[in-house]
């Protein structure tokens, strides 16, 4: 019989793994802040040093923007980098120092950050701190949004430094979440507030050639499969609802394969270019996260005898569509397989997101990792000193 795994001899094990997955992503951190300043990463298509990392480490664009935002900071915060090397602090507790903690105040608030845990330390820095640290302020209000669908789940993160515009888009949601409860709808969320200003917007537009653009596809198979165009597949009872109410275009396929068009089309026509863009979901170069305003490229020219066929096609940002015209790397392969592309760069070496297979065994120093204290974080007794002021904890 198996012996039970006790509490204490996990949570060792767990804080060891831990402690050495800091190191190395320290030591990445540190080779990051190499690249960035010597901009190592550009050339072969890759457009950021955050796609460079995505590539090369197999990590999501969330985790190497942690990384990023550390390693451009690696100058000014000396007492993180050391912590993080030791295993003292993890990536995400590096990365909310990064974000909010000015230079001079470097010391304690990395100390702080060995002994609260991500909410704490996030509270504690963000209400002592003012403002993101890890970029030079320019005076100007920024904004960004990401959206896209990740394990089946439509994911959307909006975040603005004006204040106002952000109470706007608050209030807007709110309004229509109300309106959505005035009418019937009792249970009305916040999330179905945002889905209604969106579905209010696009009733707006009058003009056909900017309806088509922003039209919602599903794809429809022959055998009752369905899917929503350039993402994933959708359960019936979406299916029955969106087909039975609201303007639908169908794209009937039969076993994955639609009605393909000659190469005497030597411009990709909407219905062939809505086939490609489902099929590829996004743009094809590797760890590219494009998936909106893409151009549909002919793999081999229709001057060269290529045809305007799926088999022929595949999506690129306009970024890689331009460097791929440009001699930036080459193009091989079946479009029609997920896997089938292959892409190199001018220099003929492949260009693959995958680390090296198996990977070298870490040589790593003796860490230092300590749990969390695991206690209240009591903000009236926070206060953080000057690095040339500092008393230690």
């Amino acid at each position: 019989m198996a012996t039970r795994t006790d509490w204490a001899t996990v949570s060792e094990e767990i804080g060891e793994l831990s402690g050495q997955v800091a190191q190395l992503h320290g030591q990445i951190i540190s080779l990051a802040a190499r690249v960035i300043e010597d901009d190592t990463w550009k050339g072969g298509g890759i457009r950021s040093v955050e796609h460079f990392l995505t590539l090369k480490t197999g990590l999501d664009r969330h985790t190497v923007g942690k990384m990023v935002k550390v390693a451009r900071r690696t100058g000014e915060l000396p007492e993180l980098m050391t912590s993080l090397s030791e295993g003292r602090v993890t990536l995400d507790q590096a990365a909310i120092v990064a974000a909010h903690a000015p230079a001079s105040y470097s010391a304690d608030a990395t100390e702080i950050a060995q002994y609260a845990t991500c909410t704490q330390l996030r509270r504690a820095l963000s209400t002592y701190f003012r403002g993101d640290h890890s970029t030079p302020d320019t005076g100007r209000d920024t904004s960004s949004l990401t959206m896209g669908v990740i394990d089946d789940q439509f994911r959307l993160s909006f975040t603005t430094t004006d204040l106002v515009a952000g109470s706007q888009v608050q209030q807007a949601i709110r309004e229509a979440k109300d309106a959505l409860f005035t009418a019937g709808n009792t249970e009305a969320s916040l999330a179905d507030g945002l889905v209604d200003v969106a579905a209010r917007s696009l009733e707006t537009v009058t003009e056909p050639s900017r309806r088509n653009r922003y039209q919602v596809l599903i794809h429809l198979d022959t055998d009752g499969k369905s899917w929503l165009h350039k993402a994933g597949a959708l359960p019936h009872h979406l299916t029955e609802r969106y087909t039975c109410e609201g303007q639908l275009i169908p794209v009937w396929e039969t076993e994955g394969k639609p009605v393909a068009v000659g190469r005497t089309q030597r411009i990709v026509p909407g219905r062939t270019r809505r086939l490609v863009e489902d099929r590829d979901k996004g743009c094809r170069f590797p760890d590219c996260g494009s998936t909106a305003y893409l151009e549909v490229h002919h793999k081999t020219h229709w001057r060269d005898g290529g045809s305007t066929d799926p088999s022929n096609l595949l999506c690129l940002c306009s970024f890689h569509h331009d460097e791929h015209h440009r001699g930036s790397f080459t193009i091989s392969g079946d479009p029609e397989r997920p896997d089938g592309l292959t892409f190199r760069s001018h220099h003929g070496e492949k260009i693959t997101p995958r680390p090296p297979d198996p990977p070298p065994e870490p040589d790593l120093p003796p860490h230092l990792w300590e749990d969390n204290l695991g206690e209240h974080l009591d903000m009236r007794w926070v206060h953080f000193n000057p690095n040339h002021q500092r008393v230690p904890i």
